[in-house]
């Protein structure tokens, strides 16, 4: 088990329809220590919202376990759909 604490919401670019999505998340228990972490760029349609970001995940486990430290990145594209 983990804890995770993090905080996630959005900048609006002035009274346009863009904005900058972020999320940052930090933890720890079972594993020794955990974050990640998203910024971008969207854009606001009637319909629902189109985002472009980065993304960046590592974990990081103590002791002899299959797998010790995991961290993966990359580009992320997104739709949000209202309804």
């Amino acid at each position: 088990w983990d804890a995770v604490v993090g905080v996630k919401g959005r900048i609006t670019v002035g009274d346009s329809r863009w904005f900058a999505p972020y999320y940052l998340g930090v933890g720890g228990g079972d594993s020794s220590f955990t974050w990640q972490g998203l910024f971008g760029a969207g854009y606001a349609f009637k319909w629902g919202d189109a985002l472009l970001a980065y993304r960046y995940l590592y974990y990081y486990q103590s002791g002899s376990k299959l797998i010790d430290e995991l961290s993966f990145g990359g580009l992320a594209v997104g739709l949000n759909f209202r309804f």
